[in-house]
Formats: C-alpha cells, sequence, structure tokens
C-alpha cells in the first residue's frame, strides 16, 4: 500500500464513473462540456480557504473599529497571546483529523507547567525537565489513546475524567496557590525573547506549524490520519493501522499540551492551580474555525493556526474598544457555532 493509494483514491472512483458514463454517447458529450474547476474553485476546496477570508475580515474590522490596533505594540501582545494556545491547537488539530477528540488538554497543560516549576526548584536543570515532560505527555496522550482504542470507551469519556484528575493533581501539587521559580533558568531564554518585536513563543508555534503542516500533507502518517478520521473501518481494509495512528496522535497531542506548559513557565516563570482553565475548549473552537471537521477526516494545520489568531485578534479588540470582558465568551461562543455552520455548509457544497 503507497502513499499515492490515499490521494487517488477519489480521482480513481471519478474515473470509473466516467468510464461507465463513456458508453452512452450523450452522457459522454455531457460529461466532456462540463467546465473545469478554476483555480478560485480549486482553492475554494481547501479546509483553510474560509479561514483566510475570516481573519483578513476580522483584522480590518477592529483595524477600523479598535483604536491603536494596527499599532507594533498591539501586534507584539497578539502573537504571544496566540503562541500557547496555538501549539495546543496545533496537536487538537493533528487528534480531530484522525477523528478522536481531547478535553483534558487545557488540564494537562496546567499540570505540565507545574511539574516543569516544581522539578527546577528541586534542582533539576530546565534542559532537563524538557524531554521529562514530553515523554510524560506522551504517556498520557498514548494511555488516552489505549483506553479509547482498545477498550472501546468514548474519548469524550476518558478525556472529561483526565481533565478533572490532572485539575486536581495540580490543586494538590499547589494547595490551591500560585507556584514560582526560585532561580531563573538560562535555558528557559531560549523561550522567552523577543526579536524586532516578534515574541520568541511565537517562533516555536510557527515552527511546529510548518512541521506538523509537512508531516500531514506530505509523508504516510499524514495520508493515514486523514484515512482513520475520514472511516477507521475503510483504513483497516486498505492496510492502515487505524488504531496505532490514533493512539500517535493521542500522544502528540498530549506532548503539544505539555510543550505548550514548559513555554508558559518561561513566559510566567509561574504556575497557579487554574493555569489552562477553559484552553481545551478554545483550542477545539480555534481547529473548528480553521475548517476541520469535528467528525474527522478534515482538516488543516494552518487553518488551526489562523483559527488561533482570529480568537486572539478578537480578544485584543474587544478590549482596546472598551467592551466588557465578560463579552468575550459569548462571542467566542457564537464564533464556535458560525463556524460550525459554514464549515458543514462548504463541505456539503464541496462533497466532503
Amino acid at each position: 500500500m503507497t502513499d499515492d493509494s490515499f490521494r487517488e483514491e477519489k480521482p480513481m472512483a471519478l474515473d470509473t464513473h466516467q468510464t461507465v458514463a463513456g458508453g452512452n454517447g450523450e452522457a459522454a458529450a455531457i460529461s466532456a462540456k462540463r467546465p473545469e474547476k478554476t483555480f478560485i474553485d480549486k482553492l475554494m476546496l481547501r479546509p483553510e480557504s474560509g479561514v483566510v477570508i475570516a481573519a483578513v475580515a476580522v483584522y480590518l474590522f477592529f483595524s477600523a473599529f479598535a483604536p491603536h490596533f494596527f499599532s507594533d505594540r498591539v501586534a507584539s501582545n497578539l502573537l504571544l497571546s496566540s503562541s500557547t494556545l496555538g501549539i495546543i491547537a496545533v496537536g487538537v488539530a493533528v487528534l480531530m483529523i484522525a477523528g478522536q477528540f481531547d478535553l483534558s488538554v487545557g488540564s494537562v497543560y496546567g499540570l505540565s507547567a507545574g511539574i516543569v516549576i516544581m522539578g527546577v526548584n528541586a534542582g533539576i536543570p530546565a534542559v532537563v525537565m524538557l524531554p521529562i515532560i514530553l515523554v510524560a505527555g506522551l504517556m498520557i496522550g498514548a494511555f488516552h489513546g489505549f483506553l479509547v482504542t482498545k477498550l472501546q470507551i468514548h474519548s469524550l469519556i476518558i478525556t472529561l475524567g483526565g481533565l478533572m484528575f490532572y485539575r486536581g493533581v495540580l490543586l494538590a501539587l499547589t494547595e490551591g496557590f500560585p507556584i514560582r521559580l526560585k532561580t531563573p533558568d538560562p535555558f528557559l531564554r531560549a523561550f522567552d525573547f523577543n526579536w524586532n518585536g516578534i515574541p520568541g513563543p511565537f517562533f516555536w508555534f510557527l515552527i511546529l506549524v510548518v512541521i506538523f503542516a509537512f508531516v500531514l500533507t506530505s509523508t504516510r502518517f499524514g495520508n493515514w490520519l486523514f484515512a482513520t478520521g475520514g472511516s477507521p473501518e475503510a483504513a483497516r481494509g486498505m492496510g492502515v493501522p487505524a488504531e496505532g495512528v490514533q493512539i500517535a496522535a493521542f500522544a502528540l497531542n498530549s506532548m503539544m499540551a505539555c510543550l505548550a506548559g514548559y513555554v508558559s513557565v518561561a513566559r510566567f516563570s509561574s504556575v497557579d492551580a487554574l493555569r489552562g482553565q477553559g484552553m481545551e475548549l478554545e483550542a477545539v473552537l480555534a481547529v473548528v474555525v480553521g475548517g476541520a471537521s469535528l467528525n474527522g477526516g478534515y482538516g488543516s494545520i494552518v487553518g488551526a493556526a489562523l483559527g488561533v489568531l482570529i480568537i486572539s485578534m478578537i480578544q485584543q479588540g474587544l478590549l482596546l474598544m472598551g467592551i466588557s470582558v465578560y463579552w468575550y465568551q459569548a462571542g467566542i461562543g457564537l464564533l464556535l457555532i458560525i463556524a460550525a455552520v459554514v464549515n458543514q455548509r462548504v463541505r456539503i457544497r464541496n462533497g466532503v
């Protein structure tokens, strides 16, 4: 089984249909007259096509109505606020494309930050804590994936339990009070710098977007992710190790949450018991706004990244317009509903 078998599956079905129809001269003539899709038509088939238009519209709106939104300082804050959520959203996008769901990433993010701070305060160098926390994330995700795929327990149930468990562990470790780094670690500066107004965490976010976008579009594993998310049974029939793919997606998802926690330590040098609360929903929102399907098999890393930027623009823009922060949650909820409806209509129109 080669990579091209997944890419060519749909075109092959179309060619077969056209061959059968070719037995009828009239049908063949109609098929021949059918106009070919233009470049714009093909572009609109991309999962991220709608979110690009939405991002431009949101940016233009707040540039016109939010004071100082166009300033360098606001732009830098926008990129910085997008970074940790963006890192989490990259992992969530991979998992949702594989057809699964994770509500625990916000709690994993907060707990990982707490573990990193406690480890560094105990004398473990930050450079050593990085692989430790990434392996911990891999094990957490793989455990979730095992329970979901092997025991056939719905991912929402498993990860909802994880959300509560990891949050409870963080509460127990911190006893409800913030904990801080006792002394700064030089290695953490690699994750918290500023270059010409562009914050360091955003560079790491961009690197991850490029890597994962390449993996999803140009590797066998990427093909397997889309095939598994579209139909696990059909994927197994084509030789795809669907269960292994979903376990790997869970592992990558939790690793990204732990990496985001590590980056947040470099940025804030502290953590409290509520760190990351609600970020799981914002990450899902970003991925859905970015064009992903809640049913799996469809989505884009670039679209998810743009979805994160849209959320951050809305947050910054509302603050600059003097609108109460309490309206932010209402606006985000409305955005999720609109994005889900629009994405569904686009997929129906495109026959996806």
